[in-house]
């Protein structure tokens, strides 16, 4: 069966039971994920939904809120269109052929890409970021996170242009004014994610009310870690309705740190005592990417297209976005001779 076909069916079936969650949701939900169990093929999508499967067997699960206020409050499209893409586009379609291209050319591919910048840096180099998103695709890397600078309108021209991918949005509170808001209603390809600041509450509450899929950030360090781990933030969090609640680690937060956090959500995670799911937007990234390929490697760009990989940290302008096709960056930094991932 081809791609689209299964994109068909899939979208009827999703469809069909976004309207019996909303009215049986703890059975449709279970429904959903023993059916999706029955029928996936990659150990992505096998591993995922056996989670799914355990974690729902919990009556007492707060995602079976989560759950029912996320289809409540988010447009079916946009769940649709953001789902599929994310879950079968990327996590299926796009993980088998980073898998197929691993083994053939000898090099790890992470399953997303990060770019940080604003909204002049893509006005000036529009060209040179649609030119990466196709090496990316061209490698099967259909989701991007987009760590916005400042003005995220000027991005919507991009995530319009690839209507398959998943573009994950970090933004600042101030970035998102009512007519910035009316800009993204046609994106449906997109999730925000708001991180925590001034202005926060007023912004996710103007995103529900439009049913604009969102989840809220929080960048921490070390003197943020007590206020984590005594479950403060969490459930401030789930004042603001997100559906991820993202963890994200300042550049010179210590190891250690990361580590007692990343524990703390995978706890908190697996508790299902929050209704938002926390994650960490770093190691859980390397956790997918380990399930999709059984080796981890993750990176971003800069604003001025040079390399940023998180295993360490470092930014060098030795390869850059602009001047080396991805597919060349990534034999260089992550051959299969090297161990990467944390």
């Amino acid at each position: 069966m081809d791609i689209v076909t299964n994109r068909v069916l899939i979208e009827t079936v999703v469809r069909k039971a976004l309207r019996d969650i909303k009215e049986t949701p703890e059975r449709s939900t279970r429904n959903l994920v023993d059916m999706a169990l029955n029928f996936c093929e990659g150990r992505f999508q096998s591993n995922f939904f056996e989670s799914a499967q355990t974690m729902l067997r919990d009556q007492r699960s707060h995602y079976y809120g989560l759950i029912q206020d996320i289809v409540t409050h988010v447009s079916a499209e946009r769940l649709i269109k953001f789902g599929i893409n994310l879950g079968y586009q990327s996590c299926t379609v796009g993980a088998e052929l980073i898998r197929t291209t691993e083994i053939e050319e000898g090099f790890n591919i992470p399953w997303s890409v990060s770019l940080t910048l604003s909204g002049n840096d893509y006005k000036t180099n529009a060209v040179g970021y649609h030119k990466v998103i196709h090496q990316g695709q061209e490698l099967g890397v259909y989701a991007w996170m987009l760590y916005c600078l400042h003005s995220p309108q000027s991005l919507f021209e991009l995530i319009a242009a690839f209507q398959n991918h998943a573009f994950v949005l970090y933004c600042s509170p101030s970035d998102l004014s009512e007519e910035v808001l009316d800009e993204v209603e046609a994106l449906h390809n997109l999730m925000f994610v708001v991180r925590v600041g001034s202005g926060v509450e007023k912004v996710c509450q103007r995103l529900r009310e439009r049913q604009i899929l969102y989840s809220i950030c929080y960048t921490y360090s070390e003197p943020d870690v007590k206020h984590i781990l005594n479950g403060d933030l969490l459930s401030d969090a789930e004042l603001l309705h997100p559906a991820f609640t993202v963890f994200l680690m300042q550049p010179n937060c210590r190891p250690n740190i990361q580590a007692a956090v990343y524990q703390y959500v995978v706890r908190e995670r697996n508790a299902q005592a929050y209704q938002t799911l926390p994650w960490d937007a770093v190691y859980d990234s390397y956790y997918i990417d380990n399930i999709i390929s059984g080796a981890s490697c993750n990176i971003g760009f800069e604003p001025d297209g040079s390399l940023s990989v998180f295993q360490n940290g470092r930014v060098t302008a030795d390869y850059n976005l602009f001047k080396h096709p991805l597919r060349d960056i990534l034999q260089l930094i992550f051959p299969k001779t090297l161990q990467t991932g944390i």
